[in-house]
Order: structure tokens, then sequence, then C-alpha cells
């Protein structure tokens, strides 16, 4: 751990490093005789200069918030309702009535760090009131604390987060299986294809048409050659004109032409819209896109697995006390 005190015009800030978050105080002196003129045991005159008031940044996964608390001694009794206005970098200024009001919460829109605030005099009145010479009024303000009063909201927040982890790793897992299958439908369409070549080229289309034509003439011999084949012979001939009808017609693997039919149209125009809607998931530059979105969903789904972690460990006295 590492404690740090820094001082400025005005302004004390005191910070403690320590994992997972930074806790830093700044202390702002309001009314005192450095910021009043001290005449016949009054403070009187006094001034609250506009400044820009800086936190130390930090990475949080979960939600912070700023607490501004009014420190006072001695008799600060007015008549007057002095205030400063507190304004957040993109965020509306919050008016604070410092002397009626111990304590002030600040959260961004977005309940994210406050990297700094400007703090000004927004009352008429400053220059007007006069204190007793021992009043003394400070601001203390504790940057970006876990924004969490309670078990209950710390596990909601990591639900929350976890929920998120979850859809980036099926975002993942999905555009992973897209760039396998990419590559696996090109290769079984290659391999299929293949096949069709040897089913569908002209040798193989010259061996249908004279199947179809040698067959009665092949089953006639294995009938009718009584004394010229064996019992044997003619068996494994009739054999033979059987396997021969298992080619089917010409027109199975051809157009009536003798040209071959693609694989979309031996797969008939049922399968047809299935084929063309898987085609177009590899067709030219279908992978490389798949490839780059699976490499941003697994960079996000990487960065939702760091704010689970970094929330765990900031909320761990609320999930772990």
């Amino acid at each position: 751990m590492k404690l740090t005190t820094a001082l400025s015009v005005g302004v004390l800030s005191t910070f403690v490093w320590s994992a997972p978050a930074l806790a830093e105080t700044s202390v702002v002196d309001l009314i005192s005789p450095s910021r009043c003129t001290l005449s016949g045991g009054r403070l009187t005159r006094c001034a609250i200069p506009t400044q820009t008031l800086n936190a130390t940044p930090f990475t949080s996964a979960v939600p912070l918030r700023t607490t501004v608390r009014r420190v006072l001694t001695g008799n600060c009794s007015t008549q007057y309702p002095l205030e400063v206005t507190l304004t957040p970098p993109g965020n509306p200024g919050t008016r604070y009535t410092f002397l009626g009001t111990p304590e002030l919460v600040l959260r961004d829109l977005d309940r994210e760090l406050i990297a700094s605030l400007e703090l000004k005099d927004s009352s008429p009145w400053t220059n007007a009131a006069a204190f007793n010479e021992t009043c003394r009024v400070s601001l203390n303000i504790t940057w970006n604390e876990v924004d969490v009063d309670s078990a209950a909201q710390a596990q909601t927040i990591l639900q929350g987060l976890q929920g998120t982890l979850a859809t980036k790793i099926a975002q993942r897992e999905h555009l992973a299986s897209l760039v396998e299958y990419s590559a696996a439908f090109d290769y079984m369409k290659t391999l299929s294809n293949s096949f069709l070549v040897d089913l569908n080229n002209e040798t193989a289309h010259a061996l249908h048409v004279q199947a179809l034509e040698a067959g009665p003439v092949i089953f006639q011999a294995a009938m009718g050659c009584g004394g010229v084949l064996t019992a044997e012979e003619s068996i494994t001939l009739t054999n033979f004109y059987f396997v021969l009808g298992s080619l089917g017609d010409p027109t199975k693997y051809h157009h009536p032409d003798g040209s071959p039919k693609t694989l979309e149209e031996l797969i008939g125009p049922a399968a047809l819209p299935v084929i063309q809607k898987l085609s177009q998931l590899s067709e030219a530059g279908a992978k490389e896109q798949y490839q780059a979105q699976y490499l941003v969903a697994a960079q996000e789904a990487a960065a939702a697995q760091a704010q689970v972690d970094l929330a765990t460990a900031q909320l761990a006295p609320w999930l772990n006390p």
C-alpha cells in the first residue's frame, strides 16, 4: 500500500493506492482566515475561488460515487445560505448548501469515474456573510468509491456483468463455429464434386449407356447359353447383369444431351435452397469476414471476463465480508 499526499492552492489531496481500486480524498478550504478577512474577532468578506479539483483515474468495472462531506468547527452561525456548485465533466452542476447540508453524493450520469470537479461559489451572500473568528468550514471530497451499500446490490452488479460475459462468449463461439463450418463446407463440397466427377465424366456416361444397351444381351447370355457356360459361370454372369442395373439410367447423372449434371441438380429442388444458403456462408470473402468478426468477438469476450474479474475483486468486501 502506498500513501501519497499532495497540496495545491487551498486543496489537500490524500489517496491510498491499493488493489483493486483507489481511495482518494481531497480537502477544500471554504471558510477560514485564508479565505476571509479577520477583523475585530470576525471573519468577513470571504471569497471562495472557482477551482478545478482533479481525481486520480483508475479502471473500474462497477458503478462509482463521489461523496462530499462538510467539515465544520467553531461557531459558524450566519443568516446566509451559502452554497457552492460542483460540476463534473459532461454532467450538470449540483448546488450544495454546505452550511445546512452535511453530505452530498455525486454520481456521473453513467455512474462511471468522475475525473474532476469544478467548484464554484454560487451564492451572492458569501462576501456579505460574517462569522465568528473560530469558524472553520472545509469540504472533504472522497472520490470514486464503489457505489454499493449491501451484498444484494453487489450480487446484482456481478450477475449483470456475468450475463454480459455469457452473451459475449456465446457470440464468440458462434463465430468460431462459422469459421470452422465455412472451411468444412468448402472441403466437403470439393470432396463431393470429386466423387461427382467420377460419376458423370465421359467414361462414366459411356458406361451407363452401354450398360443399358448391353443389359438384355447379358441377361439372355446368362439364361440361354446351355452347355456353353457352367452353372457357376452362369450365376456370375447373372450377378453381373443385376450389378449393371445399379448404375441406373444415364439421365440420372447427365442431361439428355450428355452434359454432366451439377451437384445442386442431383440433390433435387427440395434441398437446393438449403445448399444455396449454406454456400453463401463460404462464398468469396465470407470466411475472412467471419474470421475478422471472430477476432473482435474474442477480444470483447476477454474484456468482459476482465470486467467480471475486476468487479469480483472490487465487490469482495460485500460478497465475502
